[in-house]
């Protein structure tokens, strides 16, 4: 069989739809360019390490494995992270997805049925024909901030809640000291616990060449601080794979959406079809940029003044900054 390039060279591509106990895998065989036929009926395995071996060992038993088969799989949750570790090691070409645009090509060969086995088949077929980006595994370093940042979130979020009951209890006609001295305990564990991971990342960041001088780098910007430059990090796993404003802006869901037909133009907003966090980092970066007397604090004021609304205002000062 001659080769050709195709995906890197792959031969084969492996649609993989992740569950939390069970993976079910589809396998197409690549003979020519654009073409694709599918291989026996497929593969049910756990989701375990004991599962990933036996995925493995019926991939080499039609002939596929290593680089020459792309693998590709839905972000779903955090399920598909150890089978796509192992896979990589494996030496298989990893490529993972946003789950929405696997629901839109479904759509786009108007499949109507919907089961496990459907899935893993429309996977491999979606890796077939539109050749997704390949996936490389985050360093260790990115990996355990991305964990600790999270961690913080929900603590700040645990914490907001516990400040909403204790105020609640306090305005009761009849508060109850002992339920109040257990919302006062699970406040003070809490705000420990915020020191503690506070702690943590900046360790870390002191620990990690690379993560320094990337933050610095960061907090170079006005209104970014060392927690926000940390969140840009982890959310794109490294700068240096966002190539271009463009893709920070697509990527965030900060990209602008038209909304024109024919004589009819209505309103442009952002997308919000990306990053929640990296979005919601940017906006309180551009929030605080505002503020300040500098070249985006002007910017905003001098849109804010021509009666421009605030949210678009602000909406144009992150695209601003994203091109930074």
């Amino acid at each position: 069989m001659t080769r050709f390039s195709f995906l890197g060279g792959c031969m084969f591509v492996l649609g993989l739809d992740v569950g939390k106990s069970e993976l079910y895998a589809r396998l197409l065989q690549i003979p020519e360019p654009g073409k694709f036929v599918p291989l026996g009926t497929g593969k049910s395995v756990p989701n375990t390490a004991k599962g990933h071996e036996q995925l493995l060992a019926w991939m080499r038993k039609s002939g596929a494995g290593g680089e020459g088969t792309s693998v590709v799989m839905e972000s779903t949750s955090v399920y598909w992270e150890r089978v796509a570790m192992t896979l990589y090691e494996a030496g298989c070409r990893i490529s993972v997805v946003n789950a929405a645009q696997i629901k839109f090509f479904a759509k786009s060969t108007l499949r109507r049925g919907k089961t496990d086995k459907l899935d893993a088949d429309l996977i491999g077929r979606f890796g077939a024909v539109m050749h997704p980006a390949r996936w490389m595994p985050p360093a260790a370093d990115l990996v355990e901030l991305r964990a600790l940042l999270h961690a913080r979130d929900n603590i700040v979020e645990l914490s907001t809640v516990e400040a909403g009951r204790h105020h609640a209890m306090d305005h009761r006609y009849q508060p109850s000291s002992k339920a109040l001295g257990f919302c006062e305990a699970r406040q003070a564990l809490l705000a420990q616990q915020l020191v503690e991971v506070n702690e943590a990342i900046n360790a870390l960041v002191l620990t990690s060449v690379r993560l320094q001088t990337d933050v610095t780098l960061l907090r170079s910007i006005p209104g970014i601080g060392s927690l926000t430059a940390a969140v840009l990090l982890v959310e794109t796993m490294h700068l240096s794979q966002m190539e271009s404003s463009n893709q920070w802006a697509a990527y965030a869901g900060l990209s602008p959406v038209p909304r024109q037909s024919g004589n009819f133009t209505g309103r442009t907003h952002i997308s919000k079809i990306g990053n929640a966090r990296l979005r919601r980092a940017f906006y309180l970066c551009a929030l605080t940029a505002s503020r300040m007397k500098n070249g985006f604090g002007n910017f905003y004021r001098h849109l804010t003044s021509q009666g421009k609304p605030k949210k678009v205002d602000l909406a144009r000062v992150l695209w601003r900054r994203s091109s930074v």
